[in-house]
């Protein structure tokens, strides 16, 4: 490694700070009392190759983070494939979708590439919950719901904002869709200026550093977690590590449901089974790869 230790370790936290100043803008900004004081959201930064996480803030939600790279590296795939339009400098793109890497449909994230001389260098994203997108009940919680048409509007990766500029077209569909449509433009401003916050301390980090220096530094960055991570795995002693949760039933159908896991430990890789789970249920306690 080129880059040393004490410029590696205030590069770490320069990226850091990065995401908490996206987390406090967005919280600060917000509309809905879910976001701005009970926090229900995160921000991250994400590789421009594999949507993979390369920095976050300390007070964001775990499960958004993690699934937020999900999010990113199938907006990222779908660019590839041509499915989806391909970015433009200021262009952000909204997704909500459980199977394209989303949560439950309340959880909005927003992407935006994040452009260094031309190319992206990585993507900014965050996730907000919005009180409601639809469906059937208020809240988006139905506990008798059998679809997911029925717990609300889903959007797959599109770009809300084209340049800069809310796509007034996309907007007036999403507001048609939910609830209470009048108060979102308070969330909807607020999540994509974190995410404009977000690009302004990180080109104030890249002109201090140097785009080489940075890009070194999250490299070594991704090694070192998986090499820590790898380190605590092999600490555990080999075996097969076996539990079983219950579930009293879906919400419709009255039957218990069954998550069964077995963890193998071999050296420091770590194999996950859920094999003898019960099937995908009809009631709305099904999770998705993102989530489990």
């Amino acid at each position: 490694m080129s880059i040393d230790p004490i410029t590696l370790s205030v590069i770490q936290a320069g990226l850091q700070q990065v995401c908490d100043e996206m987390d406090l803008s967005f919280s600060r900004a917000a509309f809905s009392p879910v976001i701005a004081e009970a926090n229900d959201r995160s921000d991250g930064i994400y590789s421009a190759e594999d949507g993979a996480l390369i920095a976050q803030g300390a007070g964001g939600l775990p499960v958004f983070v993690g699934t937020m790279q999900y999010s990113t590296r199938t907006l990222i795939e779908m660019i590839a494939q041509g499915t989806v339009a391909a970015p433009k400098p200021d262009d952000i793109y909204i997704v909500n979708d459980p199977y394209l890497g989303g949560t439950h449909l309340m959880d909005v994230r927003f992407a935006r590439p994040f452009y260094r001389k031309g190319e992206i260098f990585c993507w900014l994203s965050n996730t907000g919950h919005w009180p409601d997108t639809g469906g059937s009940v208020p809240g988006g919680f139905s506990a008798s719901a059998t679809a997911v048409e029925q717990e609300g509007l889903r959007l797959p990766p599109v770009r809300l904002f084209k340049e800069g500029v809310l796509d007034e077209e996309i907007y007036a569909i999403i507001c048609s869709n939910i609830r209470v449509a009048d108060q979102r433009i308070g969330d909807v401003k607020a999540q994509a200026a974190a995410l404009l916050v977000g690009e302004e301390r990180l080109n104030a980090l890249l002109d201090r550093y140097g785009d080489e220096t940075v890009s070194e530094a999250i490299a070594e960055l991704r090694v070192r977690a998986a090499t820590q991570m790898r380190s605590y795995i092999s600490g555990m002693p080999d075996g097969i590590y076996c539990s079983t949760a219950i579930v009293d039933s879906d919400g419709v159908v009255n039957e218990p449901l069954e998550i069964n896991l077995s963890i193998t430990s071999e050296g420091d890789e770590l194999t996950f089974d859920f094999g003898g789970s019960s099937p995908p249920c009809l009631g709305p306690m099904n999770s998705v790869l993102a989530t489990t």
